[in-house]
């Protein structure tokens, strides 16, 4: 580190690759908050798919929400050139999730979004531009962002139904 400017900041000496290392810290949950694998793991299935009186959706189906996007996103990155979606309603499960499919929705979410965050830190690919011209950075940081932020619904929908903390504590300071 170096300081910059003169102001007594520091400066990273190697500012890309610290915030890729950010920007794939999100997949997991971040820094500053508890992780997904900690919010989803002790789960079970049926207090997965319990929706909070006041809240639109259930636990099961928030994950269910960032799958689709993160198995849309490694698809766009795997050259499959997946439609487009028209609307926000058709990244969201329409019910509930049938019984028996909690977990390898859980397992496959978990995973992908480990590849994601691997993805991330792949400094060719993210410098390569994706279908749309822009650097594949530019959608890997906004789906780290979309992660996150539906982190934070699963845990408010887990202390409304008193599932919270989860196994192993939340995060706190």
């Amino acid at each position: 580190m170096a300081a910059g400017g003169g102001r007594g900041h520091l400066v990273s000496e190697q500012p890309a690759q610290d915030f890729a290392n950010a920007a794939a810290q999100l997949y997991l949950g971040g820094v500053a908050n508890v992780t997904w694998e900690r919010a989803i793991s002790d789960l079970s299935a049926a207090d997965a798919g319990r929706r909070p009186a006041g809240l639109p959706h259930s636990a099961a189906q928030i994950v269910a929400h960032v799958q689709f996007w993160q198995h849309y996103l490694l698809a766009v990155i795997a050259g499959e050139n997946p439609p487009a979606v028209a609307h926000a309603a058709e990244g969201w499960p329409a019910g509930e999730l049938p019984a028996g499919e909690w977990e390898a929705l859980r397992d496959r979410f978990l995973r992908d979004a480990q590849r994601l965050r691997d993805l991330t830190l792949d400094a060719s690919l993210t410098a390569s531009p994706d279908r749309k011209g822009r650097p594949y950075a530019v959608a890997l940081t906004n789906s780290a962002g979309h992660s996150v932020y539906h982190l934070g619904q699963v845990v408010t929908v887990r202390q409304a139904l008193g599932l919270w903390p989860p196994v192993g504590g939340g995060a706190t300071w």
